[in-house]
């Protein structure tokens, strides 16, 4: 697997907490959305990166939430974001991912908001290792 793998992170830009009564573009999964990439051309961040709105991530008990994804590597699922709070440490997140040669990350670097509010990590299509193995039949 290679480290040199371009991160997609892709944010929900439909979430919204319970009770929401905005418009659309007002809705906080799109503020972050507008927050992540405006922070990510300022830093100018030290891994490739492409990240991408989507209409809807279906984790709408959660709110907001973005994932982390590359060839070969593990995905992250991480929600309960909010705008203004969370962008500095995902984006130091995206750094840790993308120098990741499987996308797992040491859990003690991990950025607060993401040991906190990971939802999940999927592992990728064919992956085979110490944390897939075979079920074996009894």
């Amino acid at each position: 697997m290679s480290t040199q793998s371009k991160t997609q992170i892709y944010i929900c830009k439909t979430c919204k907490p319970e009770g929401f009564t905005g418009e659309d573009g007002d809705r906080p999964g799109n503020l972050l959305a507008k927050e992540l990439v405006a922070a990510a051309r300022a830093k100018g961040l030290n891994v490739d990166v492409e990240m991408k709105a989507v209409d809807c991530l279906s984790v709408c008990t959660r709110p907001c939430t973005v994932t982390f994804s590359a060839e070969g590597k593990f995905t992250y699922i991480v929600g309960d974001l909010e705008p203004g709070r969370d962008v500095d440490d995902l984006l130091a997140f995206s750094e840790l991912y993308g120098a990741a040669t499987d996308g797992i990350t040491t859990w003690r670097e991990r950025p607060e908001c993401v040991r906190k509010h990971t939802i999940a990590r999927v592992p990728p299509i064919g992956c085979a290792g110490v944390l897939v193995s075979e079920i074996e039949d009894s």
